[in-house]
């Protein structure tokens, strides 16, 4: 009887990630994860779950209630105020617990948040907002 193929325990998004991230010129059936030519390239983190995520998105709802209300202003705030949130979480928090929020190299998606939250609070704030009739 034939040996089974180290692919027929993994899942096809892992077979797809580890023939991804493989050596150029690695034909054939993909390494067992846990060898050394399997871990020899290194892989970017796998987020299973969104974490802390979802606090971006609260906020980005409450923005839009208060669009739909006609507070521009406070849209703004609201905004801005979990853009910063967020930043605070990838900053502090793990990956795991970040989630959705690692994108990138941890200081560059902070610099990245930060940035776009003074962007949409200045923006925000520097409305007129007078009735231009």
């Amino acid at each position: 009887m034939s040996e089974p193929e180290p692919e027929a325990h993994l899942r096809d998004d892992e077979v797809r990630e580890i023939r991804r991230y493989a050596p150029p010129g690695t034909e054939g059936p993909v390494p067992d994860p846990g060898s050394a030519v399997a871990t020899a390239e290194p892989r970017p983190p796998i987020v299973s779950n969104l974490g802390l995520w979802w606090l971006l998105a609260i906020g980005l709802v409450v923005a839009l209630l208060f669009v739909a209300t006609d507070h521009m202003w406070r849209a703004g705030a609201s905004f801005a105020c979990s853009m910063w949130l967020a930043a605070a979480i990838r900053a502090f928090y793990p990956d795991e617990r970040a989630g959705g929020l690692v994108v990138r190299q941890r200081w560059l998606d902070v610099a990245m948040l930060v940035i776009g939250g003074i962007l949409v609070a200045v923006s925000a704030f520097t409305l007129d907002l007078r009735d231009l009739r």
